[in-house]
């Protein structure tokens, strides 16, 4: 599956990380990701997080430890 990049930003005042908006979805270079970025500034948006999805299930097993 090919990789997704997704962006995600916090809306003009907003600080709680748990309500980043997705911004896109349709980057494929560094540069669609910067006029992402760019427009979504102009719109106020800020904090901006990029991700990588590539298909593959998460393993929730690797990501939780017991002690």
């Amino acid at each position: 599956m090919k990789k997704e990049i997704l962006i995600y930003g916090l809306e003009r005042g907003e600080t709680r990380r748990y309500t980043e908006a997705l911004l896109s979805t349709q980057c494929q270079t560094a540069a669609d990701i910067e006029k992402v970025k760019e427009a979504a500034s102009a719109a106020g948006y800020h904090s901006f997080r990029i991700a990588v999805y590539d298909g593959s299930p998460p393993n929730f097993a690797a990501a939780v430890n017991f002690i």
